[in-house]
């Protein structure tokens, strides 16, 4: 009994270090054993390189147990095998420029060191692919091309879908970065609206049942797919409710959640989370959103703003992780909606300047979004807009300017990403049609008003 008890014994032992990688597991990459690798990362690139290079060493860690150190870039602080993560001055980093284009980024190796760029938030796009691609299992050998090699993103087909609203942000809007000198301080350094990376990009009309539309009736077309009267929040021209974008992912099993930088009862977070006759009904709209969150459980974190010092690292970021963490606990996915609302404002009042820092802080976010959804490849994000505010175009000298201090009925961009998106790129369609195929994806195709215009793809 006792031999047998042994016995049993070393075969337990064994197999657990099988498990641990010490038989048959050479967890290597390139020839060098993956537990000599260092995982460094540049500390330029405002924090995206650090979170992706932090996603590395926990994936890792999950995967074979070995937890490598994570180190800044410097000179001081060079080891023998690295797996680099974003623009350093590794001599690695040297040999790595490729030629990127939109969502693309690239990788390398070279003499037992890795190297992983992309610009910005792309840069989590790369640290997914890396371990998608070389750290499949807790056994492996996995052999980098020691040549520049260019990649998109994974993609999967969509269970998350977040919507992302520039309140009042024409074309124009998004072409600020063009004229406006961005030396803010709490800039990411961008130099473009991150909407332009992504691969689809189209036009939206917005124009109500009234004619220019206002945030509330173009907010509830975003979110209920029908064309109401203006102040009408969640309820067609009969003044009838209509189910929402938030409730119908409640109905299909799914969590959702509604944000913005306006207060909780501003017309376009009221529209994705309530039904009222008139958007200043604050009581009516309180009382509605209390419904859906205790029947439904939609999660409303509004009425934050970025007038506070260092607020959208401080304050907001935290808040985008922490939904994200809420709905995505939800494995049978989410529909989240966020809002930037002081591009409207400032453009009511033709404060360049200030609506160009709302631009930022709106951009700001989106990077915080796709990062998400690069590590979670079943995520569709759509960014769009209410309407446009202020009829903002360039002078004859070529500077930017304001021309209407109200709204307008320009059309509005479209940017979208994610499994279907394609649907989007180049087309100009009515805002309804973006509730209709969103919820076209949810799996629901008689969504809203579909009786002029049906989803995309149809």
């Amino acid at each position: 009994m006792k031999k047998i008890i042994c016995l049993l014994l070393i075969l337990s032992f064994a197999v657990s270090l099988i498990s641990c990688g010490a038989f048959g597991a050479s967890n290597s990459i390139n020839g060098e054993s993956l537990k000599d690798y260092s995982i460094v990362y540049s500390e330029e690139d405002h924090d995206y390189s650090k979170r992706a290079a932090e996603y590395i060493q926990s994936e890792i860690l999950a995967r074979t147990k070995i937890n490598l150190p994570l180190i800044e870039d410097s000179e001081d602080a060079v080891t023998e095998n690295e797996i680099v993560v974003g623009n350093t001055e590794r001599a690695i980093s040297e040999k790595l420029n490729a030629e990127t284009v939109g969502l693309q980024f690239a990788i390398l190796a070279d003499q037992g060191d890795v190297a992983l760029e992309g610009d910005y938030f792309i840069i989590a796009a790369a640290a997914y692919f890396f371990i998608e691609t070389y750290v499949p299992t807790a056994d492996y050998d996995a052999t980098v091309p020691e040549e520049v090699k260019v990649h998109s993103p994974i993609v999967k087909e969509a269970k998350n879908f977040i919507m992302l609203i520039g309140d009042g942000m024409g074309i124009n809007q998004t072409k600020m970065f063009e004229y406006l000198e961005n030396d803010r301080e709490y800039s990411d350094g961008e130099d473009m609206f991150y909407g332009y990376y992504l691969p689809a990009q189209g036009q939206s009309r917005t124009a109500s049942l009234s004619g220019v539309t206002d945030s509330a009736a173009g907010g509830t077309a975003l979110s209920c797919g029908i064309k109401t009267i203006n102040g009408f929040v969640g309820r067609d021209e009969n003044l009838n409710d209509v189910k929402s974008l938030t409730e119908l992912a409640h109905e299909n099993g799914m969590s959702a959640g509604v944000m913005s930088t306006e207060v909780k009862t501003g017309a376009t977070p009221a529209a994705f989370s309530s039904h009222a006759d008139a958007r200043y009904d604050d009581a009516g709209i309180i009382i509605s959103q209390l419904e859906a969150q205790t029947k439904y459980g939609t999660v409303i974190e509004c009425g934050f703003d970025y007038y506070t010092e260092r607020y959208i690292e401080k304050t907001v970021e935290k808040k985008i992780t922490d939904m994200l963490s809420k709905l995505s606990a939800n494995k049978k996915g989410f529909f989240l909606m966020y809002e930037e609302a002081h591009i409207d404002k400032h453009s009511h009042n033709n404060e360049l300047d200030k609506a160009f820092d709302a631009i930022v802080r709106f951009n700001q976010a989106i990077g915080r979004f796709m990062e998400f959804a690069f590590y979670n490849p079943d995520t569709f994000i759509l960014i769009t807009a209410d309407h446009e505010t202020g009829d903002l175009f360039p002078n004859s000298e070529g500077v930017l300017e304001y021309h209407s201090e109200d709204h307008t009925g320009k059309n509005v961009p479209i940017f979208a990403y994610g499994a279907g998106s394609e649907l989007f790129n180049g087309q100009k369609i009515e805002n309804i049609q973006i509730a209709h195929t969103i919820a076209h994806f949810m799996g629901v195709d008689n969504f809203g008003d579909q009786s002029t215009y049906q989803y995309l793809g149809k």
